[in-house]
């Protein structure tokens, strides 16, 4: 990839909260011109700092307003496994972000849910007999949305 410097890392970062915003808006807070922001912009997602622009969808519209964490153990740590296991979570409509990470659990769920007996439904259909030992849920109370700076 090509090298970003700092008028492109600032841009990236007012994208990342607003990827709507204009020339004159970035041009603002950048200190570059309209012109060259959107140049810039182009060039970034030309070269692949930016993948692709999405809408985040607030939960209640799309009737799953329960927002579930799931934190997953998984037996053996096999990458052939743990690869097909992660393409049948992905077909999940519930699924919204998947993290393989690091420390005691190897797979972090965020899932957005209609109620509990859909999350009941998830748990049945992907979780049992599955290459997971255990797992845990935490319940979302309130949303901060941390990327919402507005």
């Amino acid at each position: 990839m090509e090298e970003v410097d700092e008028f492109d890392r600032r841009i990236l970062a007012l994208m990342k909260v607003d990827s709507r915003r204009t020339g004159d808006q970035l041009s603002g807070d950048v200190g570059l011109s309209p012109a060259a922001c959107l140049r810039r912009v182009q060039r970034l997602r030309r070269i692949g700092a930016i993948e692709r622009e999405v809408a985040i969808v607030s939960p209640k519209l799309e009737d799953r307003p329960l927002v579930i964490v799931v934190l997953l153990s998984i037996d053996g740590h096999n990458p052939k496994t743990m690869d097909e296991f992660c393409r049948d979570l992905r077909k999940s409509p519930t699924v919204n972000r998947m993290l393989w990470v690091t420390g005691d659990d190897d797979i972090v769920l965020i899932l957005h849910c209609s109620s509990m007996t859909e999350f009941d439904e998830f748990v049945t259909a992907y979780l049992n007999d599955s290459p997971v030992s255990g797992y845990k849920t935490l319940v979302s109370m309130r949303d901060y949305n941390v990327w919402d700076k507005r």
